[in-house]
């Protein structure tokens, strides 16, 4: 289940941006030798690919323990990559990810501070708010960071309804789950001083016993709509 909850929280745009001035990556005035452009695949700023799974570093790449397990040198079927927009005068680097299969963005566009996190899909290390995206444009999940412990967000379902929202910070996050109807499904909350708390309700309202199953039916519905 901490797994699942951990899924939810990626990506996103910072709405607020910065009113300075964006270095865009890569230089018109740049000469490339005829040579070396024979050598390349691609003219535009792509840095990276990324899986739906975590195995890819392990069978493609063996890269260094930071990079992000899902990040891939070559291009991942069904996955995603990522293009460098630019930087601002902060040194912050502007990035946005996109779907491998029909091009259309994953997320809009977001900051990050460290080159390091160039090539992680962690939505903890995005600076600011940000919105994803479903394979057709429709919303799928919209957050906000205060910093790399503490977020604030909320998923849709593919027709718009919500649901879920959560809560993250240092010592405790919490996620509310709603069924595709709009009836209020489930509440997980887990606290650096207590055990894991759960439970939910049926579309009735009545209480029911097994919580971890009603969110792991809500996130499989996610899941199945998010690969339509």
């Amino acid at each position: 289940l901490q797994m699942e909850l951990d899924m939810t929280s990626k990506r996103f745009l910072y709405l607020a941006l910065i009113s300075i001035t964006i270095i865009l990556g890569g230089c018109t005035t740049t000469q490339i030798p005829a040579e070396i452009k024979t050598e390349m695949s691609s003219t535009q700023p792509i840095i990276g690919y990324f899986s739906r799974s975590d195995d890819v570093r392990i069978k493609n790449c063996g890269c260094r323990s930071w990079l992000d397990p899902q990040y891939s040198p070559t291009p991942v079927e069904n996955g995603y990559y990522r293009l460098l927009l630019g930087r601002n005068a902060e040194g912050l680097f502007l990035i946005q990810d996109f779907y491998q299969k029909n091009k259309q963005p994953q997320s809009s566009p977001l900051w990050i501070d460290d080159p390091t996190y160039l090539f992680s899909f962690d939505s903890r290390v995005v600076i600011g708010s940000g919105i994803l995206y479903y394979p057709d444009g429709t919303v799928v999940e919209k957050f906000e960071n205060t910093d790399i412990n503490t977020s604030k967000g909320e998923g849709f379902y593919k027709n718009g309804q919500r649901a879920v929202t959560y809560k993250q910070d240092a010592r405790t996050s919490t996620f509310e789950y709603w069924y595709l109807s709009g009836k209020f499904a489930a509440r997980y909350i887990n606290s650096s001083d207590a055990a894991p708390r759960a439970e939910a309700w049926d579309e009735q309202g009545n209480k029911v016993q097994d919580a971890d199953a009603v969110i792991a039916r809500i996130e499989a519905k996610l899941n199945t709509e998010l690969d339509k």
